[in-house]
């Protein structure tokens, strides 16, 4: 099994990035069309649409396609998901403690996946700046 090189590796995470946004990007779009979606789901939807056309997504963008990988642009990627995660959880109709839950749950998740990227880095011998 051959290993990608780190211009490759790069290149690949910029590309996944992209498309993860657009993904993204068309879930909020085709639940924003449903004929079932009251005010507030698209209050939430409206602030997710924020999130994914925010300056955040365009940095992380912008340093993946120049090749930077910086403490900086693992936190932004981090924070978008949290951010989605929050607005997402908020605009669910339930109470508090199940909001809580989901939210921390999420929030685990994408720590983790931001470790085992971490780990990525390290192992291909990319540098993470500061």
């Amino acid at each position: 099994m051959r290993i990608a090189t780190k211009q490759e590796y790069l290149e690949n995470w910029h590309d996944s990035f992209v498309a993860y946004i657009g993904q993204l990007q068309s879930i909020v779009t085709g639940f924003y069309l449903k004929p079932d979606v009251t005010i507030e789901d698209r209050k939430g939807l409206d602030l997710c649409k924020l999130i994914l056309d925010g300056e955040d997504v365009l940095v992380v963008e912008r340093c993946l396609a120049e090749g930077t990988v910086c403490k900086d642009v693992l936190d932004r990627i981090g924070k978008i998901n949290k951010d989605l995660v929050d607005v997402a959880v908020e605009s669910l109709r339930t109470d508090v403690i199940l909001k809580e839950f989901v939210k921390k749950l999420a929030h685990l998740r994408i720590e983790q996946d931001r470790k085992e990227e971490e780990m990525r880095l390290s192992t291909l011998e990319i540098p993470v700046l500061e």
